[in-house]
């Protein structure tokens, strides 16, 4: 049984691979292309991403070293978000393995771009709903022996994932933003 890690981008404002903003699951299991092609689908029929929104899976051996290529790889085309706020602008979707201590949690940073909420101090309740939702298309319907983990490299093992919450903090993300194009400047007397 092996443990992969899948990097799931989706495209905002462009598809230059500056515009990607990635989450990375793990998950065991022993067909890639299986789990990759699962999850485009699962992806496909979510609502918040849904069959017109574009974006990429690329399924990695989690245990090789680098440079490690794609042992699979599934994408849907469309239309990439448009990011009505700063890109760095998270909510963090953290879950754990039967205890909520280190090497049995993991987190992953959800793009405010598919969850359509900025200008507040705290994210809605619905919206840390919908965040909380997508604990649906990563751990539902996967293929037979393919379940989501927390993958501990420390310990180099993956357990189980047994728990997600979502709490009212937005996230920062500081290598989801983007480069200046322009600056103003002042003279101190």
């Amino acid at each position: 049984m092996a443990i992969y890690r899948v990097q799931i981008c989706f495209p905002a404002d462009g598809i230059l691979p500056e515009d990607y903003m990635c989450i990375t699951p793990h998950y065991f299991g022993d067909d890639a292309q299986a789990l990759a092609d699962r999850l485009k689908s699962n992806f496909a029929a979510f609502a918040p991403v849904g069959a017109t929104k574009p974006f990429k899976i690329r399924v990695y051996d989690a245990e090789k070293a680098p440079p490690s290529y794609p042992l699979a790889i599934a994408e849907q085309a469309g239309t990439p978000l448009t990011s009505n706020g700063p890109r760095e602008l998270a909510l963090c979707l953290s879950y754990y393995s039967s205890w909520n201590r280190p090497r049995y949690r993991g987190r992953l940073y959800l793009p405010n771009a598919l969850l359509g909420q900025t200008g507040t101090v705290r994210p809605s309740p619905a919206v840390m709903t919908s965040a909380l939702s997508f604990k649906d298309p990563l751990t539902q319907s996967l293929p037979p022996a393919h379940n989501m983990i927390v993958y501990s490299r420390m310990d180099a093992k993956g357990y189980g994932v047994t728990n997600f919450w979502v709490d009212d903090e937005w996230d920062i993300v500081r290598s989801r933003g983007r480069k200046s194009t322009s600056r103003q400047t002042a003279t101190f007397p």
